[in-house]
């Protein structure tokens, strides 16, 4: 972004705001539209904008006769939330210690969706502005049409416009926060991996983020970094180990250690198994250098006595290796993937570091069982006489008895970097799944307070409609369908989740296009499963929940079905599907439930859980 354009339609102090003119106001705010979208204003946006600017000129006309004070307080008009893709809050005021979040609405009547928008506004200004860290940042959303409205719902202020000046009248008397300090603050939300991914292939800086410096990406990376160079200084063979919860930047310390080591004589490749993550990678970076398919790298050096280039290969859920009897059942191939790998490393001249990036609890598939262990009998099993160094986080050193492993806590990656608010979202879709309800409902609590919002419906218009509503305007933001692989009922409530009709799914288009385009997320028709979803994410993800793991009122019970080779575990790894697809979302979760009688259990379960219900018609507020 441009450091020099103005991120904001208007901005002043109160006074200037009372007597600044309105046109003078709406022509700002027409030119900076223009700017951003590089398109001319809607009459319906011009007529919010006047009705919001007389609404707002009103209340605090009336609150400089009782709070003098208040006329050094500061108005920012549509102010851009950088790099997210043109969200832009109404209003907010700078009073005393305080920022105000407005978001002024013209319907006739409230919507869930409204609340939860002008929440995550507030969330993202404490959370990535660096000015604002440590105030006190109120969310208000403000129903013009109604009167003589003042109450609370769920954090946020709910004021008709007669109540507006008489709710900032009730701010402590103190000094203002400064209008120009405040604009100057950096906003740095942390990236999704797409974005993120294309920062790095770009070289350019990723956002210098509190939370992802806080939870250790960049200790990853320099450990890894310390690592290879130990291999490269003394011509040795290293295996390292990064481990991490859904969320927590496996992928993100992956792709950076890659790039980072690149710029040295050696080479390093990132591989990864998961085709979906594959193809929306090379899509949104357009370059297939960067990013490669296991599979054909393994079918390329594995099979045969070619070498590869590089001395660093990165393997993306390392856990989900096939074992030696999937890779003979799908490749006529007796050696399992890591053995295989090993293999390789061991081959390439000189030296060379093979890292593993360990997801916890993501098997999903036939042959993805070995886990961890894999690895240690694949070290085991070498005819070689090379000694390796092994280097892990110290919750994985007892799978590997009888060999030197040094532990590297920096390693071990325990809290998700979606939010700050989905950082307990992978505690409580751990506790449903073991169904430990009460547990997860006391976790559920702590999530709602930190403005992530869970809900659960019957209804799924509702539900894509309350999605939608969220996100809309905001061309940068992803929200999809999501589904179980192995859910037979969907279809006939028109969610097409069957192999038949996922098989052709193009990713890239899916994640990647915005609304309205083709084959985009964003429509919520094309339906993506645990396996196109497993190591990527979404602002907002709508799991539709399937039949093939329902709660009987006692636990989780998987449908019976046929599977083309052996499974050590089948119900595992039903839960390990749904343990993916509850956890892609950045900013809130909807979870839809089926009308069938057969679902009732599961839906006791989730509000037990502490899943709200989605109810979008908030009448309900005004009356309580």
């Amino acid at each position: 972004m441009n450091p020099d354009r103005v991120t904001h339609g208007w901005s002043g102090n109160v006074k200037t705001f009372l007597n600044t003119p309105t046109s003078v106001i709406e022509a700002q705010l027409e030119s900076h539209n223009f700017g951003l979208f590089n398109t001319g204003t809607a009459g319906s946006q011009i007529e919010a904008w006047l009705e919001e600017i007389e609404v707002l000129r009103t209340a605090l006309r009336d609150l400089a006769v009782v709070r003098p004070d208040s006329i050094a307080w500061s108005v920012i008009l549509e102010y851009e939330l950088p790099l997210e893709g043109g969200r832009r809050p109404d209003v907010i005021i700078l009073g005393p210690k305080v920022v105000t979040v407005l978001e002024f609405k013209q319907d006739p009547g409230l919507q869930r969706s409204q609340i939860d928008q002008v929440n995550a506004y507030a969330r993202d200004l404490s959370e990535y502005h660096s000015k604002t860290h440590g105030l006190k940042v109120v969310p208000v959303l403000i129903p013009t049409k109604l009167r003589s409205v003042e109450l609370i719902k769920d954090g946020v202020q709910i004021l008709s416009p007669d109540r507006i000046s008489i709710y900032l009248n009730t701010l402590e008397e103190m000094p203002a926060i400064d209008l120009q300090d405040w604009l100057t603050g950096d906003y740095a939300p942390l990236p999704t991996l797409i974005a993120a991914a294309k920062m790095i292939f770009n070289n350019e800086k990723l956002p210098a983020i509190r939370r992802a410096q806080s939870l250790g990406v960049q200790k990853a990376v320099d450990a890894l970094r310390v690592i290879a160079q130990s291999a490269r200084d003394e011509g040795k063979r290293s295996l390292a180990f990064v481990s991490g919860v859904p969320g927590a930047g496996k992928t993100l310390v992956g792709l950076q250690y890659v790039y980072a080591e690149s710029g040295y004589d050696s080479q390093a490749i990132f591989l990864s198994g998961n085709g979906p993550l594959v193809e929306v990678l090379r899509d949104a970076l357009k370059s297939k250098a960067f990013v490669s398919d296991l599979h054909a790298f393994i079918k390329s050096y594995g099979t045969t006595s070619k070498i590869p280039k590089q001395n660093i290969i990165v393997f993306d859920e390392a856990q989900r290796a096939w074992d030696s009897d999937h890779m003979m059942n799908k490749k006529m191939i007796s050696e399992s993937e890591p053995e295989l790998l090993v293999r390789i490393a061991e081959k390439i001249p000189d030296w060379s570091t093979l890292v593993g990036l360990i997801g916890h609890g993501q098997e999903i598939n036939t042959g993805e069982e070995a886990g961890v262990p894999g690895w240690y009998s694949a070290l085991n099993s070498s005819t070689s006489d090379i000694t390796w160094s092994i280097y892990m986080p110290p919750r994985y050193s007892h799978e590997f008895p009888n060999l030197k492993v040094e532990e590297i806590p920096e390693l071990d990656l325990t809290k998700t970097l979606r939010s700050r608010q989905a950082e307990d979202l992978h505690d409580w879709v751990q506790e449903l799944l073991v169904g430990n309800l009460g547990a997860a409902a006391r976790i559920a609590d702590k999530i709602k307070y930190q403005n992530f919002p869970i809900f659960v419906t019957r209804d799924l218009a509702l539900a894509k409609e309350y999605v939608s509503n969220m996100y809309k305007g905001q061309e940068e933001k992803r929200y999809g369908l999501l589904a179980s692989s192995k859910d037979k009922f969907l279809p006939s409530v028109g969610i097409l989740n069957g192999f038949q009709d996922t098989k052709l799914t193009k990713y890239s288009r899916w994640y990647n296009n915005p609304l309205g385009e083709k084959g985009s997320c964003c429509n919520l028709v094309d339906v993506v499963t645990e396996f196109g979803c497993q190591g990527l994410e979404l602002d907002m993800a709508l799991v539709a929940w399937g039949n093939d793991l329902l709660w009987d009122g006692k636990e989780w019970n998987m449908r019976k079905m046929r599977s083309r080779f052996p499974q050590k575990d089948p119900h595992q790894l039903r839960v390990n599907s749904y343990r993916v697809l509850l956890t892609r979302s950045r900013d809130g979760l909807v979870i839809y439930i089926p009308g069938e009688v057969t679902f009732d259990q599961t839906e006791h379960a989730l509000l037990a859980a502490g899943a709200q219900i989605l109810v979008d018609d908030l009448d309900f507020a005004i009356s309580s």
